[in-house]
């Protein structure tokens, strides 16, 4: 179930949480759109929409979700329940919540999620844990681990280090994708690790401001 690339949770949701994040979602509305011309074609891919929200509003976190959204960084409210599942998920991995965002991912059948990294920066890794809110059973690519992933599942996996990627949706998809900025050594990472080098790179000559 589980490698050092990842981490699944089966059914972190009850079936009343998938009910209220779907009704919220659709609720939300998006402006804006990419800018960067990788960005942009993940945006394609999806054929839907991603709402960014910035929950820490820190230097790390603005750095992050700049390079990370596809869409203007929401300022609607975000509701109690889903503050309180993002806090279930950093108990979960003992994360702290000092530098977290979230996105709240909407696609429809036909969409796919494109092989990509997520935006890094240096001293830190985009750790991403995604939260299935309506789909059918489908894989997730991690580099060369696929991951068998149902509704209401949770998978967590370091997404500034690892390319990842989805085959095309034969229905709906909605899910939760929240982002902890951590420290290497929280990881266990150093930064002469190869896959660290390479997020450092990706910084440097995709992330320019």
């Amino acid at each position: 179930m589980e490698s050092k690339n990842y981490k699944i949770v089966k059914s972190f949701i009850s079936k009343d949480e998938r009910k209220k994040i779907l009704d919220w979602i659709e609720s939300t509305h998006q402006s804006g759109g990419a800018t960067n011309i990788h960005l942009s074609r993940l945006a394609d891919s999806l054929k839907g929409r991603a709402l960014m929200f910035n929950q820490s509003k820190t230097e790390l976190t603005n750095y992050i979700t700049k390079f990370q959204t596809i869409s203007d960084v929401s300022t609607d409210e975000v509701p109690e329940f889903i503050l309180d599942i993002q806090k279930r998920i950093a108990d979960y991995f003992n994360f702290p919540l000092d530098n977290i965002f979230f996105q709240a991912v909407d696609m429809p059948k036909g969409g796919s999620i494109g092989v990509h990294y997520d935006a890094s920066l240096t001293g830190y890794i985009n750790y991403k844990c995604n939260l299935s809110v309506l789909s059918e059973d489908y894989k997730f690519y991690v580099d060369k681990d696929v991951l068998e992933i149902s509704e209401s599942d949770l998978y967590g996996f370091e997404a500034s280090l690892y390319k990842h990627w989805t085959d095309e949706f034969s229905s709906r998809r909605v899910l939760l994708s929240f982002g902890f900025v951590l420290p290497y050594d929280a990881l266990g990472r150093k930064s002469d690790d190869p896959r660290v080098r390479l997020s450092q790179r990706i910084e440097r000559y995709f992330q320019k401001i």
